[in-house]
């Protein structure tokens, strides 16, 4: 299967800001509200998405400062990515348009075409870089597959919900409303589980798979 099959990300914000921290809502727009690494949808989660320099702080301070509001140099994403990317880097700051050769940018590079679910909704990549940045951003973890879970039961109770307002049998509508019932359950379930475990420091999930 594909990462995702997650919609291009396209920057359509044009406005600026002395503060970078004020685009988190343009981006989280542009971003379609998910981690542009792990793909994680910001709305399942109780700890707020960050916005992070693609290019770090660490590697541009004092020498290319335009960079920390630069709209083409912020992404969104959620905190367990940015920490685990924290301020890694590879490539040239002082050529006119540099770029961190570390990773692929999310917004030039279609990651359905670098990474994949495998059967347990790991994410896995056959491609040199790609792999490297599962390692590097530890997407790898079990915690990003719960987290996959979480958004395709979530799609499929807005799938079932829009067939029983279409469904005007009554007998076949009440089965499906008896689904419907089980199935926020095991969301609701299931959620608590992954934002009990995202919430963890010591990210229990990824210390079981090791």
């Amino acid at each position: 299967m594909q990462f995702t099959n997650r919609r291009k990300i396209v920057r359509t914000f044009t406005g600026q800001f002395e503060d970078y921290s004020k685009y988190k809502e343009p981006l989280s727009n542009d971003f379609h509200h998910r981690c542009a690494y792990c793909d994680t949808l910001d709305n399942i989660i109780t700890t707020p998405f960050e916005v992070d320099h693609f290019i770090p702080r660490k590697i541009f301070k004092d020498v290319r400062d335009d960079l920390d509001c630069d709209y083409t140099n912020l992404i969104y994403c959620c905190k367990k990515c940015n920490i685990a990317k924290s301020s890694k880097f590879s490539g040239d700051i002082s050529v006119a348009n540099p770029t961190n050769e570390m990773f692929y940018d999310p917004t030039e590079q279609d990651y359905n075409d670098i990474f994949y679910r495998n059967e347990y909704g790991i994410i896995v990549s056959e491609d040199p870089k790609g792999k490297n940045m599962i390692s590097e951003l530890r997407l790898y973890r079990p915690l990003h597959a719960l987290a996959w879970l979480v958004g395709q039961t979530n799609d499929t109770i807005s799938a079932l919900e829009h067939r029983i307002e279409a469904t005007t049998d009554v007998e076949q509508k009440e089965k499906l409303n008896s689904a419907l019932n089980k199935l926020y359950k095991y969301y609701h379930k299931l959620n608590n589980i992954f934002i009990s475990n995202y919430n963890e420091k010591n990210d229990l999930l990824a210390s079981i798979n090791r």
